[in-house]
């Protein structure tokens, strides 16, 4: 499609590039970036040998990135798609990084496979980042989404307590709260599977740290924003009133291996009781702003040179995030931007068999029972009918 002239000239003819589209984002949100102190992380990870899962995705990769440069003795990458962990694995071997590193092309769903990673690069540190995460996607395609979020997670959280892992820091979401997507009901029960876990045993310490939306991530609003822009427009918003937390990449990794390094012993108040760190995202961002200013940072004028439709809320939906129930009583942890709340929880007992409900309904691809126990896991979970779900192409509105 042809770029209007006067947009054309506006995008290419006065400037090499549009201002605020580089790499650094923080242009984007409503506050400052946080300033966050990494020398407890370095001390939880240096000189330890770490296993982080989805280590090509948005966060993975970030995570990896900030872990190598803390000085495991080794840093195992974990991924399933080929071309993301090439990816990572070439930007880590020319940032100096190779002779740590150890890759594993691994579906995390695959038992043998995943027992081998640990059997042979045996961590003290697991970092679960692998999941499904496309809200409209993963409605429209809930088995697959199940087998990755629940039974996946389920397989890493066992093998790690099976060979001894110190901790499990496992990556949540916004959407796990009070959720109406299929994909944030999967993210709660991994939530409830970390819980469970870290009450009912000592051995192996389990963080799950919750966050919102983060800039520029595969697939979200950002790059769909950008590429709209640059095609002439229109940008697409769902609901002129739709709000979202978010952050950029670096500050959210930076705070979860903030939260990872919150040691029982220096903090007391961070004990084995399942309780869920929370990350401070500030206010939420309205995506209609954000839209403008997007628009205005390629020095064009909103409404004028590029459009802004409204399309509709999609299936699963919110028009705004939780990252936290009002019932949740949090707790300061003393290190700036990291809370702790209290979800509900469920004793093992009661949750390995619902658990493996969900997970043979999900391998019979049999939808309508995996519907019935993630809402018997999830009683605020509500599945809509299969007519009423599509695939969409962004995760963060």
């Amino acid at each position: 499609m042809a770029l209007p002239t006067n947009i054309f000239r506006k995008l290419f003819g006065r400037r090499p590039a549009p201002t605020g589209a580089g790499d650094d984002l923080s242009f984007l949100l409503s506050r400052e970036a946080q300033k966050i102190d990494q020398r407890a992380a370095r001390r939880l990870f240096q000189g330890r040998s770490v296993l982080v899962t989805g280590a090509g995705g948005t966060i993975g990769a970030e995570l990896s990135r900030q872990i190598a440069a803390f000085g495991p003795s080794r840093l195992t990458l974990l991924e399933n798609s080929e071309y993301a962990l090439y990816k990572i694995l070439l930007e880590l071997g020319e940032a100096g990084f190779e002779s740590i590193i150890s890759s594993s092309l691994t579906d995390i769903c695959r038992e043998p496979h995943l027992r081998r990673v640990f059997e042979r690069d045996k961590p003290d540190i697991v970092v679960h980042a692998a999941a499904f995460k496309h809200v409209p996607i993963v409605e429209g395609n809930r088995c697959a989404g199940a087998l990755t979020n629940c039974y996946g997670a389920k397989l890493v959280i066992d093998m790690a307590m099976e060979h001894g892992v110190e901790s499990v820091v496992v990556i949540s979401s916004d959407k796990a709260v009070n959720p109406t997507s299929f994909m944030g009901a999967t993210k709660r029960i991994t939530e409830l599977y970390a819980q469970a876990h870290d009450v009912a045993q000592s051995e192996t310490r389990f963080v799950t740290v919750r966050f919102g939306n983060v800039l520029a991530s595969s697939g979200s609003v950002v790059p769909l924003f950008r590429r709209q822009i640059e095609y002439g427009g229109p940008v697409t918003v769902t609901h002129p009133e739709i709000k979202r937390y978010f952050m950029t990449t670096r500050e959210a990794v930076q705070l979860v291996l903030q939260a990872a390094s919150l040691d029982n012993a220096e903090n007391p108040i961070v004990t084995h009781d399942g309780r869920v760190f929370v990350l401070d995202m500030g206010d939420a961002v309205k995506i209609l702003d954000l839209a403008k200013r997007m628009i205005e940072s390629y020095g064009l004028k909103p409404g004028e040179d590029i459009e802004i439709n409204f399309s509709g809320l999609r299936p699963g939906e919110k028009l705004f995030e939780e990252v936290f129930l009002d019932t949740d009583k949090l707790v300061k942890t003393g290190a700036d931007g990291v809370l702790l709340a209290s979800p509900a929880m469920i004793d093992l007992p009661l949750l390995k068999p619902r658990l493996e409900d969900v997970i043979r309904s999900a391998i019979a691809a049999d939808q309508a029972a995996l519907d019935e126990a993630v809402h018997h896991l999830v009683p605020e979970f509500r599945a809509m009918k299969a007519s009423e779900t599509h695939a969409g192409s962004r995760s963060d509105q």
